[in-house]
């Protein structure tokens, strides 16, 4: 991504950053309830909240990772696809949000990522070799 920091993130960069992005973690949630999928990643993608300094997409993947997982808490896939879709909206980048299942399914093994121009970014460990079903955002919606 052209003009993305590459430049290592200082103390206070990373704490503005974790903080926001456990913001909107919780908008998320609590924007998910009663809404459909299609729904939501529309309602993401609108420019409220304020741009962010853009970081390399992959990169910005392995923070919204770290930072949503501390202790014992593991968010769902799709949660944590859907912060860093929302992150990415804020600094600029045209994201798309991919559904997939493997190959061959058992259950209910569907998978979330996100994309960057046909690349998937994360959130860690990305698409796992899943098969796309469904693709929302940006060009996708």
């Amino acid at each position: 991504m052209a003009g993305a920091a590459k430049a290592r993130l200082g103390t206070g960069a990373k704490l503005r950053l974790a903080a926001v992005t456990w913001l909107e973690y919780v908008r998320v949630i609590a924007r998910f309830r009663g809404v459909s999928l299609p729904d939501l990643v529309r309602a993401l993608e609108s420019p409220d909240g304020g741009r962010l300094a853009p970081l390399e997409p992959r990169r910005l993947g392995k923070l919204v990772h770290r930072f949503l997982n501390q202790g014992p808490f593991r968010p769902r896939c799709l949660t944590m696809s859907l912060v860093l879709f929302r992150l990415l909206v804020r600094q600029g980048t045209t994201a798309q949000l991919v559904v997939g299942l493997p190959p061959e399914p058992t259950d209910t093994d569907a998978h979330a990522w996100v994309e960057v121009d046909g690349r998937d970014v994360g959130p860690p460990p990305g698409r796992m070799g899943h098969e796309e079903m469904a693709r929302y955002g940006g060009e996708g919606s």
